[in-house]
C-alpha cells in the first residue's frame, strides 16, 4: 500500500510570507487542524492551528514568522499507508505532507483518506482476521505490517477503530493466510496482545464489514 497512489496534489498551502491574520483566515475556511507550508515547490514544514492561537502576537503580528511555528512532519512518497497512519497518531495531526528525497512538495495525505484506504474491503473471504487493542501512543502499524510479512503473510485490509470511552484503539486486520499461528506467536513475542483470530469464517467477515461501517460513521462525524 504505497502512498503515492493516494496523494492529494490539489491542496491548500501556506506561504512563508503570509501574515498571522491571513493564515487564521485560511484555517477558518478549512476543516483541517494543520496545513503544509510550501515555498517554490519546496516543503518548509507543517503549521498547526493550535500553535497560532498560542502565540502572543495575535494583536500585533510584526514579529510573527511562519518558520518559527513550522514542524518538520512529512513522509516520503515511497513509504506506506501504515507509516502515514503511524504519523497521524504519533504527531496528533490530520494532514501528512508527502515529499521526495529532496524535500520537494508532492501533496498531502489526509486523515480521512488514509483511514478509508486502509479500510477498503478485500475481494476474498478465504483469509484470516486478527484483532488486537493498543493505546493511541503505541500504534505502530509499520511494525505490525513487518511482523506479518516476516511470516509470509500480507495485510489485505486494515481498520483502525477508535474507542469513544478510552484512549485505546482496536486494530482489525485481514490477512491472506490460513496459517495464522506463526503470525500470532511473532506478535506476542513483540508484546502484542491478540484478542481474537478467526479463519475462513462468514461470521467473521460480517464482523469486518460491521467494523468498516463503524469506521465510516466515525470519519463522517
Amino acid at each position: 500500500m504505497l502512498i503515492e497512489n493516494y496523494i492529494e496534489k490539489e491542496f491548500i498551502t501556506i506561504k512563508t510570507h503570509y501574515d498571522l491574520f491571513k493564515i487564521l483566515d485560511i484555517f477558518e475556511g478549512t476543516n483541517y487542524d494543520c496545513l503544509p507550508v510550501v515555498e517554490n515547490e519546496k516543503y518548509m514544514g507543517l503549521i498547526l492551528e493550535k500553535d497560532i492561537f498560542e502565540i502572543e502576537t495575535v494583536a500585533d503580528d510584526r514579529h510573527f514568522s511562519v518558520s518559527d511555528l513550522t514542524k518538520k512532519h512529512s513522509i516520503l512518497y515511497s513509504q506506506t499507508l501504515f507509516d502515514a497512519c503511524n504519523m497521524l497518531f504519533d504527531k496528533n495531526i490530520d494532514v501528512v505532507p508527502v515529499v521526495d528525497e529532496n524535500d520537494n512538495y508532492l501533496g498531502v495525505l489526509t486523515e480521512r483518506n488514509i483511514l478509508k484506504a486502509l479500510a477498503v474491503c478485500g475481494q476474498t473471504r478465504q483469509n484470516t482476521v486478527i484483532d488486537y487493542e493498543v493505546n493511541e501512543n503505541d500504534l505502530h502499524l509499520s511494525e505490525f505490517a513487518y511482523l506479518v510479512e516476516e511470516n509470509n503473510a500480507k495485510i489485505v485490509t486494515l481498520n483502525v477503530i477508535p474507542n469513544e470511552n478510552s484512549t485505546k484503539l482496536t486494530v482489525l486486520a485481514k490477512l491472506d493466510t490460513a496459517n495464522i499461528l506463526p503470525v500470532v506467536q511473532s506478535l506476542e513475542r513483540h508484546g502484542y496482545t491478540v484478542n481474537y483470530t478467526q479463519t475462513n469464517s462468514e461470521e467473521n467477515y460480517s464482523d469486518l464489514e460491521r467494523n468498516y461501517e463503524n469506521l465510516m460513521r466515525y470519519l463522517s462525524v
